[in-house]
């Protein structure tokens, strides 16, 4: 038991050191160079840098100083991962009061129309060429009528949209069921695709908190407006292929969720009776 208990210590400890310390120390050190350039030193700087330079420096303050950045960098790093959930709120959350409404509104309306430019085309017999592009137009902006008021939100909202009409299935209930039964290479595909969205917003809580820092000093503010850019870009990425991933679960073993709770499955695939009969067994009447 012993072993075990170290090893899960030094696994905690490095990721401590490799989440919050590392990118802390680096932040912290940035905004101490940024703010020497604007501001100069601060007092007592130079008493130490000197000391440090002719060796007059004691192990005390040596390790004190040490101390107290490691401490400044952890506590970056816990304000980075506040920040990071916020972003993941804002990505995916309904926001609440008039401005989610509003945006949410837009996107649907921007929808509506490009969804009507397909039917129409459609209807008209257009190319097979001019069909996709327009498919394509309608889908940049969501694969289902938004309700969200962020492309990544729609993203996930999608996926319970689409899976509900095609085959009946509460996704939301039915999904952690799904999850039981889905085979450990799937879910290992599953949880590094998770993984990498939760990077995404790592990433934009520290933009959130480099473009704070360029109040000291500017280049800082330019670093975090980047950071964000890369953050989101890497997050739509990710949230993208993450919906795709837990489609394709869905269409490739809703049937062993059906068999796992005795549902017949005659032609080994689900159809909206066989999804609506998973529903009620998995809602329980909720």
């Amino acid at each position: 038991m012993t072993p075990f208990l170290n090893e899960l210590a030094r696994q905690l400890a490095g990721k401590w050191v490799s989440l919050l310390v590392v990118p802390g120390i680096l932040f912290v050190a940035s905004g101490a160079v940024g703010w020497r350039m604007r501001f100069g030193a601060w007092p007592g700087d130079e008493e130490f840098v000197t000391g440090l330079q002719q060796g007059r420096a004691s192990a005390g303050q040596l390790a004190a100083a040490v101390l107290a950045a490691l401490l400044v960098s952890a506590w970056a790093g816990l304000l980075a991962q506040g920040s990071g959930r916020a972003v993941h709120w804002l990505w995916l959350g309904r926001w609440p009061g008039r401005t989610g409404a509003a945006l949410a509104g837009r996107r649907r309306r921007r929808w509506t129309r490009a969804h009507e430019r397909y039917e129409q085309a459609y209807r008209q017999g257009q190319s097979d060429e001019t069909l996709a592009d327009l498919a394509h137009r309608r889908n940049r902006i969501a694969l289902a009528p938004p309700s969200r008021p962020t492309h990544m939100g729609d993203t996930i909202a999608a996926l319970s949209v689409r899976v509900r009409i095609e085959y009946g299935l509460d996704l939301e209930y039915g999904w952690p069921r799904l999850w039981l039964v889905l085979p450990e290479e799937t879910r290992t595909v599953l949880d590094e695709s998770k993984d990498a969205f939760g990077r995404s917003t790592a990433l934009a809580g520290w933009g959130v908190l480099y473009t704070l820092a360029g109040v000291v000093w500017w280049p800082l503010g330019l670093a975090g407006l980047g950071t964000l850019l890369t953050a989101v870009v890497r997050g739509r990425s990710a949230v993208t292929s993450l919906a795709q991933l837990m489609e394709s679960a869905v269409d490739l073993h809703g049937a062993s969720l059906a068999a796992s709770l005795g549902i017949p499955v005659p032609d080994g695939r689900v159809t909206p009776r066989i999804g609506r009969e998973i529903t009620r067994a998995v809602r329980k009447g909720a």
